[in-house]
């Protein structure tokens, strides 16, 4: 509530009544004394009673581009994706976008904290994601193992000898071992057919092999006819008539 003072009046060459009180109506407000008027609010800002000196500032995670707000309600919520961390915005671009491999669900979000990580196994490269499904799965054969990634190629191949048949792997533990008598040579593998097998005439006993290198030959008098064998036994002896005098044999010499 504010009274006015004594003030000459041009256009009617009389002082004002000092008995005139002067309130401000909702949307408006004068702090100063003396005054013949009230303020608009400015943007940002809004007044919804008569009883206060000052406009009220739109809290954090809103804005309002227009004069004179009456409520707090028509401060607006900045939409999912985005959060305001100060108060008394007055335009929609003071909504700041959650940054690649972060989303936000909620409109009126009031910190950066408010952006959620996308989870280990998955990124998202763009801004102002919205949803935890705009999180992007790494694809067969790698994984992400730390939150909040925020391009492809964060996601890692799983090494050679090893491989991942599905999506969104979130640990190198997800990347299988080539069984024995397997191995693979290159890294980011994601079927289990890409393991090689051991060639006739040597075996493997090892698992995750990374080399045809961890291929035994059997030894002189013993061969293997087929790929993939994961044991020592699986060497056969030659009959009787026949011999092999080489290691490594996939038949046995007449």
């Amino acid at each position: 509530m504010v009274y006015s003072k004594f003030i000459f009046s041009p256009h009617f060459s009389t002082w004002s009544d000092p008995s005139v009180v002067v309130r401000a109506r909702a949307g408006q407000s004068q702090n100063q004394t003396g005054q013949t008027s009230c303020v608009t609010c400015p943007v940002g800002q809004f007044q919804d009673t008569t009883s206060q000196s000052r406009c009220k500032l739109c809290v954090e995670g809103t804005y309002i581009s227009t004069t004179g707000a009456t409520l707090g309600s028509q401060c607006i919520g900045c939409g999912a994706g985005k959060y305001i961390d100060v108060t008394g915005s007055d335009a929609e671009t003071d909504c700041i976008v959650c940054i690649a491999g972060k989303y936000v669900p909620t409109i009126s979000s009031s910190s950066a904290s408010d952006c959620i990580d996308c989870i280990a196994g998955r990124y998202v490269d763009t801004a102002g994601s919205t949803a935890a499904s705009d999180c992007i799965d790494c694809p067969l054969g790698k994984y992400i193992d730390v939150a909040g990634s925020d391009q492809a190629s964060d996601c890692i191949d799983c090494p050679v000898g090893r491989y991942i048949d599905v999506t969104a792997s979130d640990a190198v533990a997800d990347c299988i071992d080539c069984v024995a008598g397997k191995y693979s040579t290159v890294a980011g593998s994601f079927v289990a057919s890409d393991c090689i097998g051991c060639i006739a005439g040597t075996y493997s006993t090892a698992v995750g092999s990374s080399s045809n290198g961890d291929c035994i030959g059997c030894v002189a008098g013993k061969y293997i006819g087929v790929t993939g064998s994961d044991q020592v036994s699986d060497c056969i002896d030659c009959v009787a008539g026949q011999y092999v005098d080489v290691t490594g044999s996939a038949a046995c010499t007449d």
